[in-house]
């Protein structure tokens, strides 16, 4: 298939992303810049039969809804075969994310779906327009049950269009246009500085001459990182190039895709050709973030809870902090624990694991006790130690002092401890020769033994 054909028929909706992105400003900005939702193109046809052990009626109804929902996710298939114009999902991913591209199926109600094997991944390599499979590895693999393709952590070089293939009938079952952002230093304003007229926003600009315009596109304010105290919120700012006359072409290179982005592209997005991402105002514009004070009151502690039985009388009372006997109490997320040995002036990053439900919340680092401030952190160290526009904490030219426990937080709940123990590089090297010469001595001990024994065996037979 002519990739030219596949551009010009390429819509934009919502990109799939993991819940494990930790940063709500930029996962709540992926939404606003996309302009159409995610939709789950097909149900999949839902195995009822299984989970029924009752009388022939209830297995018989089941199997009948089974069908029924085959039926129905074969004519939502052929509908859209016959729609005038193929959808390409076209997906906005950060570096570093985890991305899952769904392959839709309408598998038959006598089929398992995990012992599916006629699902093929392809990828279209944007140097030469060749397909090329796509083979698992430790980064990339395919969903056993689902026959998803997960790309974690998703790459700059992985960007291109895949292809969901049903091997059985020669088909795509889905097409995706797959588009990572370039990691970028973000231009950090505090937004009382802004309201003082100490320090601004970056103001949109035109660029006539090419019918560009660059603007930047914000997100929503996140929570108070703590509350009953004065803490921050933060909110991002994504830079983003558009025309200026949507009817007129990009001089002096026209870029069709850009047509299909009607909110415009991100200016670090591989959407953008080289030509246009080299022009020195595009290049030299920095995406933004903008902090600011805010204060959150706590939760408040909740009052006992009266529990009545069926005749309205009173059976037990519960004060907060108690659960009734009649109910099983909802356990506490675990909190993940690792630890990681690193060597000496190594760059680290780490990277807050998925910890809890979608929320507003923003995600604080903590070493040990000591609370790293993202604001200050990178001037207190000389840009050693700094925070990514996605949480992650990175430290540069680890040092012995560095060993700690790094804690991750989620407004006030602990995701995760991870406890960096920092060790000499000599000495990893040291262990490894020691094991070498170690195992080579035993090797040539062993040769030797061998040797004496057959040289022992030899004489003994001469000398009957």
């Amino acid at each position: 298939m002519n990739t030219l054909i596949l551009i010009n028929i390429l819509t934009i909706t919502h990109s799939v992303m993991d819940n494990s992105f930790q940063d709500p400003g930029l996962q709540q900005l992926m939404d606003k810049i996309s302009p159409y939702k995610a939709v789950q193109r097909h149900s999949r046809v839902k195995r009822k039969v299984s989970k029924f052990f009752g009388s022939k009626g209830d297995i018989k109804g089941a199997v009948k809804d089974e069908f029924e929902e085959y039926e129905k996710c074969l004519n939502e298939r052929e509908k859209e075969r016959k729609s005038k114009s193929n959808t390409i999902h076209g997906l906005l991913a950060l570096e570093g994310q985890k991305i899952r591209l769904n392959c839709n199926l309408c598998p038959r109600p006598d089929q398992e779906f995990n012992k599916l094997e006629i699902v093929d991944w392809q990828r279209l390599r944007p140097q030469d327009s060749d397909f090329t499979f796509v083979n698992e590895n430790g980064r990339i693999r395919i969903d056993k049950g689902t026959r998803d393709l997960i790309l974690d952590p998703v790459d700059v070089l992985d960007a291109g269009q895949y292809f969901c293939i049903n091997t059985y009938y020669r088909e795509y079952e889905e097409i995706y246009q797959l588009d990572v952002l370039f990691r970028e230093r973000l231009k950090t304003t505090k937004y009382e500085d802004v309201q003082n007229g100490t320090d601004k926003f970056l103001p949109p600009f035109m660029l006539t001459e090419h019918n560009l315009k660059a603007f930047t596109v914000w997100s929503d304010w996140t929570d108070c990182q703590e509350c009953n105290k004065q803490s921050i919120r933060k909110r991002v700012g994504l830079c983003m190039v558009n025309k200026i006359k949507p009817e007129l072409p990009i001089l002096p290179y026209d870029l069709p895709v850009m047509e299909l982005y009607p909110s415009g592209v991100p200016c670090r997005s591989t959407v953008l050709s080289k030509d246009l991402a080299s022009i020195k105002r595009i290049k030299m514009r920095r995406s933004e973030v903008s902090l600011a004070s805010c204060y959150m009151d706590c939760p408040t502690t909740p009052g006992y809870t009266v529990i009545t039985d069926k005749t309205g009388n009173v059976s037990e009372i519960v004060e907060a902090g108690f659960y009734s006997l009649k109910s099983k109490p909802k356990l506490p997320r675990m909190i993940i624990r690792r630890v990681l040995f690193e060597p000496v002036n190594k760059h680290l990053i780490l990277a807050c694991p998925k910890g809890g439900e979608k929320s507003k919340a923003l995600i604080r680092w903590r070493n040990n006790t000591i609370v790293l401030n993202p604001l200050t952190i990178r001037r207190k160290t000389r840009g050693r130690v700094f925070m990514d526009s996605i949480n992650r904490l990175h430290i540069r030219r680890l040092r012995k002092s560095d060993s700690a426990p790094y804690n991750c937080w989620k407004s006030t709940t602990l995701i995760a401890t991870i406890k960096v123990i920092v060790t000499d590089a000599n000495n990893d090297t040291k262990v490894k020769e020691i094991i070498t010469y170690t195992g080579l001595c035993l090797t040539i001990f062993s040769i030797f033994l061998i040797c004496v024994c057959t040289f022992c065996k030899k004489k003994k037979k001469t000398a009957k």
